[in-house]
């Protein structure tokens, strides 16, 4: 019977393994569409700020007030999308360069791309899985 009680025993703890790991690839999932999203209205401001431009050379006419009112709304999804790839860095246990944006495993002191030393947000709690992907910058440029 304790072979029985140990399979089962056995079968629990796989199971919420497997429950606590498809919870974390949906959060993930959610904040890189997120992502996708904030990139888009970035990409949709972009084109207004060259449209005002534009039409101001054209004019012969200077709104500066105009200008820094739309850096200021990029300047703001950028730090939203900042804060965003952060949380999917942790949930994926992935150390972010506050140098480079670089993204290294967990067990790295240094960055691998530009030599920073890295700060470990993360606990010594035994998992250290490395997931490498793309950064927002990188996936833009495509």
């Amino acid at each position: 019977m304790a072979v029985f009680e140990d399979i089962l025993e056995k079968a629990k703890e796989i199971t919420y393994t497997a429950g606590k790991k498809t919870g974390e690839i949906y959060e993930v999932s959610k904040l890189k569409w997120q992502v996708m999203q904030v990139n888009n209205e970035v990409k949709a401001i972009y084109e207004k700020l060259g449209s005002s431009v534009y039409g101001m050379v054209k004019a012969d006419y200077e709104n500066p007030d105009l200008v820094a009112s739309i850096v200021k709304e990029i300047d703001i999804l950028l730090e939203k999308l900042n804060i965003i790839n952060e949380k999917i860095a942790k949930l994926q246990k992935i150390n972010l360069c506050n140098q480079c944006g670089s993204k290294n495993p967990v067990d790295y002191a240094y960055c691998f791309k530009c030599g920073t030393k890295l700060q470990n947000d993360f606990p010594g709690d035994g998992e250290q899985e490395f997931a490498y992907e793309t950064s927002a910058d990188e996936e833009t440029s495509e």
